[in-house]
């Protein structure tokens, strides 16, 4: 909602993808209100028809795409890698990896003309270090970077600039659920924030100015990177 709210500051239009329709409309509204056009997508990313239909929709709006914003993930439960689940696995893969790499595939078109366009994966520090307990959303992350790479390379014939956005813990719902998986919410709270150099997590206004920046500011030779906004964490 957060990086809904930035662009919609700066104007843009937006369309929001949610499973929901609901939070697909709450996001758009959200763009509307802070003066940009918003509007509600359905779909489930890790389906192919869901997604080339909000490649449809978005083409149907505006013709084309000055940016991608490849955001959806979720955290799967915490578990140690002997005993996770198989099934968890597959879920979180399925939507942290299959729903970007159908993403990059399906809004490619859409992005292949003579501007400026920009695609922001959303990775995290967590597909840069170990990640115990969340060995799928570790092995996801590290994936989404090999494959921003991968599609820095290819699409840079076309002009398309294309990065991974790679957060730290962020005060979010997210990672509320991640501490209480954990047991005791408090005590690792204070254990993520004792390995982080800034002593905190990240707030989500700092991760909304740095996906808008690479979506509509970063300089056209800035890609194929993995930029980490940890708070020193990866580097710690």
């Amino acid at each position: 909602m957060a990086v809904c709210e930035a662009l919609g500051r700066r104007g843009v239009g937006v369309l929001c993808v949610d499973r929901e329709q609901e939070l697909a409309e709450k996001a758009a509204k959200a763009v509307a209100t802070a003066g940009g056009i918003g509007e509600a997508c359905v779909a489930d990313v890790s389906i192919e028809g869901d997604v080339l239909s909000y490649a449809a929709a978005c083409q149907e709006l505006w013709g084309n795409a000055n940016f991608f914003f490849n955001n959806a993930g979720i955290e799967g439960v915490d578990a140690p890698l002997a005993s996770f689940p198989v099934e968890e696995w597959d879920r979180v893969m399925a939507v942290n990896l299959r729903g970007v790499f159908l993403g990059l595939k399906a809004m490619y078109p859409l992005l292949r003309h003579g501007e400026t366009p920009r695609i922001v994966n959303t990775a995290s520090v967590a597909g840069m270090i170990a990640t115990p307990m969340l060995s799928a959303y570790g092995a996801s992350k590290h994936a989404v970077i090999g494959l921003t790479k991968t599609a820095a390379v290819e699409y840079a014939a076309q002009g398309i600039a294309v990065n991974a956005l790679c957060p730290g813990p962020v005060e979010s719902e997210m990672m509320r659920r991640i501490e209480r998986g954990l047991g005791d919410m408090q005590a690792a709270k204070s254990q993520y924030e004792a390995m982080i150099p800034a002593s905190r997590y990240a707030k989500l206004e700092e991760v909304a100015a740095m996906a808008v920046f690479l979506l509509l500011d970063s300089p056209m030779y800035l890609t194929g990177q993995a930029i980490a906004l940890d708070g020193g964490l990866s580097i710690s």
